[in-house]
């Protein structure tokens, strides 16, 4: 895809560091048939003998720059669509030059963005829009001259690649612009109103060739705006090399989908394969004939097709990846596997595992109250593993405690102090079965602590009429936030509790006598203590 200069130059630096072997573009070379690997042409190879039997087939639209056409467009196309595939591809070319190297540079257009002919993210954007309805018009055209009943349509349903290269236009490496942020901007703008453009249309498959360098030159990387569309990346020696950089990262962060090596004096492709999952799963029933799972695939460019390899008839894996089961299952492993293909050719492997066995109750499984009164406690039991409601069946523990058909736990009666257990069968509406057990433990409640041995108690400061003051109550055996009371026109109230403190908030009525006086309190466990105080 690479344009007469850099095409060439790219080949001889390839040989120069040993990545492309002197025999890579040999004539009596051959390469295994196979509709994961093919070729792109465009207008270099006009007039060229093309291979007569291959897997895919590529084509460019333009005659090496946007805005023209490639004169064989026509003819490379008749020959794309006889490859194994039978799905041709098309690839357009990008730029950016700016409005002062080009001619097409829009000037007055409204849409999709306004644009009076400045050097701007809209008229870049614009710019990019309009090469893209040129391409793809060249690609009608040319369906239209093979004689495609719907040269739209077909034009429309192949997978559409911008060919993004430093040998191309672009302001970031032009000495008008140069490198700069704006430039950037404005490059990146060039290239999603292509790809908007195109989506526009109804294409539904948009990629980019380019290599991770080439890509961040031109566009500074790609920022949170641009489209996670596949990359094709050239640069590889061999097959067994491009076979490898599938696993490569991505620059735009959309997938890998295909690799350029030389093949044949041609760049040869390689369309790398899907990521199948899920592998496996692990379901528990013991009759799952109702039993039911949806395949997904990861990597694949339009809806993938499922053929059954193994596993029928307990297993079944229909064309769309609905796992189903022939009839009800015995305890036991069952798995299907198979193979997985989209439109354009990727393929992949599938294996689905089922293990049916009987469903295990989840939680709780005991419970510990301590009450002595229970009448009114419940609790829930619940299962895993299972096909639907289950059913409980308690087979001991009446009537000292009761599981209902649905798993909730109610005491028969009051209970004593002591441990319950009850125990039964579970069941689901598939035949599924399990056990349970509940355990039940009622216990005394703790006792209080109680009040510290005696001990010294005082008052640390002094009330005031008519004020709000806070004293201190220093002794021993303070918990539970105790109550402190004193006499008519005075409040305590408690602010801190540390068990050997209280802190007292104290409110005294304007014009209350003073005197000595007494603070009640009266602890958590009902006991209570006097200590005197001082108001002054």
């Amino acid at each position: 895809m690479f344009n007469q200069l850099t095409k060439g130059l790219f080949a001889a630096v390839l040989v120069a560091s040993g990545l492309l072997g002197a025999t890579a573009f040999a004539a009596g070379a051959t390469t295994p048939v196979s509709a994961l690997t093919g070729y792109d042409v465009s207008y270099p190879q006009c007039g060229a003998t093309l291979p007569t039997s291959t897997g895919l087939g590529i084509v460019g639209v333009n005659d090496g720059h946007p805005f023209s056409a490639n004169p064989c467009l026509s003819g490379e196309l008749r020959w794309a669509e006889t490859t194994v595939s039978g799905a041709p591809a098309f690839y357009m070319n990008t730029g950016n030059p700016g409005p002062s190297y080009s001619s097409n540079w829009p000037t007055n257009q409204q849409s999709p963005r306004v644009c009076h002919g400045a050097n701007s993210p809209a008229c870049s954007y614009d710019f990019g829009w309009n090469t893209a309805r040129i391409s793809f018009t060249n690609a009608v055209n040319a369906e239209t001259a093979d004689g495609s009943l719907s040269a739209a349509s077909s034009a429309r349903v192949a997978h559409w690649w911008l060919d993004v290269e430093t040998g191309n236009t672009w302001e970031t490496l032009e000495p008008g612009y140069g490198k700069t942020a704006t430039s950037k901007a404005n490059d990146q703008q060039m290239l999603e109103g292509s790809i908007a453009s195109l989506t526009n249309i109804g294409v539904t498959s948009i990629g980019a060739y380019s290599t991770p360098s080439q890509w961040h030159t031109i566009t500074g990387g790609t920022d949170s705006t641009f489209p996670a569309v596949p990359v094709w990346v050239p640069g590889y020696a061999t097959l067994s090399s491009a076979q490898v950089a599938c696993t490569s990262p991505s620059f735009t962060g959309g997938r890998v989908a295909m690799i350029q090596y030389p093949s044949n004096g041609l760049d040869g492709d390689y369309v790398c394969g899907l990521l199948s999952s899920p592998a496996a799963a692990s379901v528990a029933a013991a009759g799952s004939s109702t039993f039911t799972d949806q395949l997904v695939v990861s990597g694949n460019d339009g809806a993938v097709t499922y053929v059954q390899t193994t596993g029928a008839p307990a297993l079944t894996v229909s064309a769309s990846g609905l796992v189903t089961t022939s009839g009800a299952l015995a305890v036991g492993s069952y798995t299907a596997s198979g193979t997985t293909s989209d439109p354009n050719g990727d393929i992949g492997t599938f294996a689905f595992a089922l293990v049916v066995g009987a469903i295990t109750q989840n939680a709780p499984t005991s419970n510990s109250v301590v009450t002595t009164a229970l009448s009114a406690f419940t609790d829930q039991l619940s299962v895993s593993h299972n096909d639907g409601a289950v059913t409980f069946a308690q087979t001991s523990g009446t009537a000292n405690l009761t599981v209902s058909a649905s798993g909730l736990v109610t005491p028969g009666a009051t209970l004593a102090f002591g441990t319950y257990v009850a125990r039964g069968s579970t069941s689901d509406t598939h035949g599924d079965a399990g056990t349970f057990t509940y355990r039940l433990q009622v216990t005394h409640p703790a006792p209080p602590p109680s009040f510290a041995a005696p001990g010294p108690i005082h008052v640390a400061g002094y009330a005031v009429a008519g004020r709000s003051v806070t004293l201190s109550v220093v002794g021993a055996g303070f918990y539970g936030r105790p109550s402190v009371a004193s006499h008519r026109g005075t409040t305590a109230l408690v602010t801190r509790d540390s068990g050997t403190l209280l802190s007292l908030r104290v409110t005294v009525k304007p014009g209350s006598p003073n005197g000595v006086f007494t603070f009640t309190i009266t602890l958590a466990n009902g006991q209570s203590r006097r200590v005197k105080y001082n108001q002054r």
